[in-house]
């Protein structure tokens, strides 16, 4: 019975000893880098407009299409269309926006078939954060 118990102790003592000392280090826990907005300069003015989309719970929609019509100049003769897709953290960020603007700037966001509208007007705020949200 002697001999059995320190064959068992043993036993305990290498199963412990190989999981303490051969288990594989855990990897640091990284911190995700703060992925960066799509960018797209206008170069009509001071303004911009950074634009969030996402979905129904709140998660970024990567790849959303982002489209505006930019009237400007005598009478709104100009016209100047933007578009871009967001990043992977669901922005875009529309820069060189014209402080002043006949009528507020709509942005139509787009991914599969599910749509939003966002009404953006640079009176009530020259650098503003909207949120698109599809559904």
């Amino acid at each position: 019975m002697l001999v059995c118990m320190r064959t068992h102790n043993r036993l305990v003592f290498l199963f412990v000893a190989a999981l303490v000392l051969g288990a594989p280090a855990l990897p640091a826990q990284t911190i995700p880098e703060k992925i960066p907005p799509t960018r797209i300069d206008a170069d009509l003015g001071p303004c911009s407009a950074l634009i969030n989309v996402t979905d129904i719970v709140s998660k970024p929609v990567y790849n959303a299409k982002v489209s505006v019509r930019i009237q400007h100049g005598f009478m709104g003769v100009k016209k100047l269309d933007l578009e871009t897709f967001t990043s992977a953290a669901g922005q875009v960020l529309f820069i060189g926006l014209p402080e002043v603007s006949k009528k507020p700037l709509t942005f139509r966001v787009g991914k599969d078939e599910k749509t939003a509208i966002v009404i953006y007007d640079p009176k009530n705020s020259c650098q503003a954060t909207l949120t698109a949200l599809l559904n």
